[in-house]
Formats: C-alpha cells, sequence, structure tokens
C-alpha cells in the first residue's frame, strides 16, 4: 500500500538549527546522508593514488625475501606517498568547501560545490598536499632506517627516533586539515595560512588528537592490525571518508569561531548554528 509523502510546509526555523559544532555534525550526519555518500564518492577519484599505495605495500612487503628489498619497497612507498598526499589534499578542497556550505547552511550540495571548491582553491590543496607528503615520507623512511639500523646499535634510540617522526607526521597532517578549512574562509597569504593553522593545532591539541584519533586514526589501526582488516577499510576509505573529513570541518569551524569570528568576524561567528536573540 502506497502512503502519501509528508512534505514539511515551511523552512527549517533559527531555533531547530543545532546548538553546537559536535551537534551540528550528527545533525548534517542525519540530513545530508546521501550528500556525504556522493562526497565520498567523488574523492575516492582522488584517493585512487592512496588506495593503490596501501594495497601495494601490503603485497610486496610480505613478500619481500631480504632487507635490500624491503629497504626499496618502503622507499617506493615513501614516493607514491608524497604523490597521494599531494592527489588526496586537491580533492579535499572541494570536499571541505561542499561541507563548510552545508555546515553553513548556504544551500549547496555535491553536485555543484564540490567543483566550485575544487576549481577555486586547488593550487592551495595541491601544495598543502606536498607538505603533508613529505611529512609523511619523512616518517616511513626515517622509521625504517630506525628500526632496521638505529635499534642495532641503541634501541631507545631507534624508539625515541621513531616516536618524534610519528608525532611530527601527525601535527603537520593535522596542520593540513585546518589550512584547507582556512584557506576556504579566509583571505591570506599562504605562509600566514599555516602560521595561523600551527597555532590553532596547538591550542585545541586535545580536541584535535581526538578528532586524529577517529580519522585517520581509525583507518590506519585497521591498514596495520592484519590484512583482513586492511582490506576492511577499503571500504571505508571509499564510502564514508566525507563522514570522516565532516568531522575535522566541524572541529575546525568551532576553532574559528572560538579564535577568529568572535571578535573579528561577528557575521561568521556560529553560522550555520542556533543564536539566541
Amino acid at each position: 500500500m502506497r502512503h502519501k509523502e509528508k512534505i514539511r510546509e515551511t523552512d527549517f526555523q533559527q531555533s531547530e538549527r543545532p546548538k553546537t559544532r559536535l551537534a551540528q555534525y550528527f545533525d548534517v550526519f542525519r540530513h545530508n546522508f546521501v550528500e556525504l555518500i556522493k562526497l565520498s564518492l567523488l574523492q575516492t577519484v582522488f584517493n585512487m593514488p592512496l588506495i593503490g599505495t596501501v594495497v601495494t605495500f601490503w603485497l610486496f612487503a610480505h613478500n619481500s625475501p631480504d632487507l635490500n628489498a624491503l629497504m626499496t619497497v618502503f622507499l617506493v612507498t615513501a614516493a607514491a606517498a608524497f604523490v597521494s598526499m599531494v592527489s588526496s589534499f586537491t580533492g579535499l578542497t572541494g570536499v571541505f568547501y561542499c561541507l563548510k556550505k552545508i555546515c553553513y547552511a548556504e544551500g549547496e550540495y555535491a553536485s555543484s560545490s564540490f567543483f566550485i571548491g575544487l576549481r577555486n582553491e586547488w593550487k592551495r590543496g595541491m601544495f598543502t598536499g606536498m607538505i603533508v607528503g613529505l611529512s609523511i615520507a619523512a616518517t616511513i623512511i626515517g622509521s625504517f632506517f630506525a628500526y632496521f639500523t638505529l635499534s642495532n646499535i641503541n634501541a631507545t634510540m631507534a624508539g625515541f627516533a621513531i616516536a618524534i617522526l610519528t608525532i611530527q607526521a601527525i601535527v603537520v597532517l593535522m596542520i593540513g586539515y585546518y589550512s584547507i578549512s582556512l584557506n576556504l574562509i579566509y583571505e591570506n597569504k599562504f605562509r600566514h595560512t599555516l602560521k595561523n593553522a600551527f597555532i590553532m593545532v596547538l591550542m585545541r591539541f586535545h580536541i584535535n588528537l581526538f578528532s586524529f584519533i577517529i580519522h585517520p586514526g581509525i583507518i590506519i589501526a585497521l591498514i596495520v592490525i592484519m590484512d583482513l582488516t586492511m582490506y576492511i577499510s577499503l571500504p571505508f576509505i571509499v564510502l564514508f571518508s566525507a563522514f570522516f573529513h565532516l568531522i575535522w570541518v566541524c572541529n575546525t569551524l568551532g576553532a574559528f569561531d572560538k579564535f577568529i569570528n568572535k571578535e573579528n568576524y561577528p557575521d561568521y561567528y556560529r553560522r550555520g548554528l542556533y543564536k539566541e536573540g
């Protein structure tokens, strides 16, 4: 039996909007689920080098007979990781732009906003991806030599080196996410954007670390645990990447409200959220 569609007769009122960026995440998740899937699929085009790098690394790493062959695998993986980050962050300009429009209730969605953001900001996204890619490549190469070479001399020093490399990669990745969001809202020189992103990463490090643990932490954990979970991670990258990136967009918009918009850009302060009065 067919049922008559329930059509809302009035627009959403100001009082119905979420009151926090955290609440907004779940509000967007609930009302824009299909758009998020579309964005995930669009981003997958730019994530193909990353997916290929992950799969290729696992296939060759398990079949490398000696240390020299394994070193070659790590070196190639580092180069591929650099290319992957350049591609992924270029695509993120479109994803973040669309998610920003949704969070700000500006009424544009994946079919048009993704390509608008990509057209306007792809160069800065590419340069940001280069910085993140160099950081990750350095971590991969440095960790290899620390584990297989330095550990034979001093295991504690090797562990410390790997920890430092990992921390810098996490911080640089966070800076990359903040930079993409900053570029979409404010007009600053690229070096100023990186400086502001670095400051916000440090000032909200506990919140940023929690966001990192969810993404890309969950994906990284699935990749490194075992072969089966590595392949389980691939559908998450393909179908749900925009859901994870929405976490970072809401996080960065909350930071901008606190540190920039409240005093300097009141029109942007809490935009898309419920405002009393």
